[in-house]
């Protein structure tokens, strides 16, 4: 069975997608990261990630958006911020935690990463931020999938990145959202000559995601899965890696709805991965390969 080179992935930000109005996705947030301190209580902070409200103190995102440098956010998350509701990529505020009618502004608890991650295997993290979020029209919740399924409708991504697929593409100053069509699992395992099945592939060839979108949602509506709630939509992926040569990819949230709702992913510290081995719930490993035409989704 063949293996995803961690090289072969890039990070991807949303392409060709229009900007998105107060409450139309109101369960994404915005991993923010300080920039530059403009005064006394005044620093600008950006866009790190994009991630998913799955419960009131709690975010779904992806764990390579903590990967950088040696995991210095995993291990020092009280730098960043947890911002719902705004619609900006940068925002100067004081960095407090903050409820208001146009956003809502988070401290992290604790980040909590899967313990087999290795990019692009496993790429989940669960966020538990310090207070609770305040559910209103701006700001809710997104229910997960539990079944391993076909996606055959249209879908949504959302995200904050580049407008396109090159550094040298501008970074959208608001939060834009793409019509995302993605692949049967049969054709997806095809493409990568292996099994894919803890993965959707997206098949859209106008809007997609590029640089700077990791962490967002893949969302769906009118799913079979039974959890799917009427007028919500599903989080079925979440936004880990691109190849250019092949698909982007989302870690689907089906294969890891044990994990994200079990005990584990509750406690505990920030839980560092550990070198992978052959895991049941991918059926590869990652390794080190030559370099392909490909990126993550972060910046």
């Amino acid at each position: 069975m063949s293996n995803i080179c961690k090289s072969e992935i890039n990070k991807p930000t949303i392409v060709n997608g229009e900007p998105a109005i107060s409450g139309q996705i109101p369960y994404l947030v915005s991993i923010k990261e300080p920039v530059k301190r403009i005064g006394r209580d005044r620093t600008i902070w950006k866009n790190l990630c994009g991630g998913s409200i799955i419960g009131k103190t709690k975010v779904l995102t992806a764990a390579h958006c903590f990967e950088g440098r040696k995991f210095f956010y995993a291990r020092n998350s009280f730098y960043l911020r947890i911002v719902a509701g705004n619609l900006r990529n940068d925002v100067t505020h004081s960095g407090k935690t903050e409820t208001n009618v146009i956003n809502q502004w988070r401290n992290i608890s604790k980040v909590v990463i899967h313990k087999h991650f290795h990019f692009p295997n496993n790429d989940l993290a669960l966020v538990f931020v310090s207070e609770k979020f305040k559910f209103r029209s701006n700001v809710d919740y997104i229910v997960t999938a539990s079944k391993n399924l076909d996606y055959t409708r249209s879908c949504i991504a959302a995200g904050y990145g580049r407008t396109g697929f090159t550094w040298k593409d501008p970074i959208s100053p608001v939060l834009l959202i793409a019509r995302i069509d993605t692949m049967p699992k049969w054709r997806c395992s095809r493409v990568w000559e292996m099994n894919m099945n803890t993965f959707v592939c997206s098949a859209s060839a106008f809007s997609d995601v590029s640089r700077g979108d990791s962490g967002g949602p893949l969302a769906c509506k009118g799913t079979p899965d039974p959890k799917e709630e009427s007028n919500r939509d599903l989080l079925v992926g979440v936004v880990s890696g691109k190849n250019f040569d092949k698909t982007t990819l989302y870690t689907r949230v089906s294969a890891y709805h044990d994990w994200i709702a079990s005990g584990y992913a509750l406690g505990g510290s920030w839980g560092g991965p550990v070198r992978p081995n052959k895991s049941s719930a991918t059926g590869f490993v990652a390794h080190s390969c030559r370099s392909r035409r490909s990126s993550r989704s972060n910046p």
